[in-house]
């Protein structure tokens, strides 16, 4: 993630799992915190499906 489009798109992806989802993400050390009900697994899928790399 480089950008604010890359936020957006990322938060839109794991508020699509959970739209009550609290998500913090942190472009300097891409750093994604999500606060609700969807498992790590599903939030890696939905980041991975919006186009982006999930490293953990």
């Amino acid at each position: 993630m480089v950008c604010n489009g890359c936020v957006d798109t990322v938060t839109k992806a794991i508020k699509g799992l959970d739209s009550d989802a609290k998500v913090e993400i942190d472009l300097s050390t891409k750093m994604v915190k999500v606060d609700g009900k969807p498992t790590d697994d599903s939030i890696k899928e939905a980041i991975t499906s919006a186009g982006h790399t999930v490293e953990s």
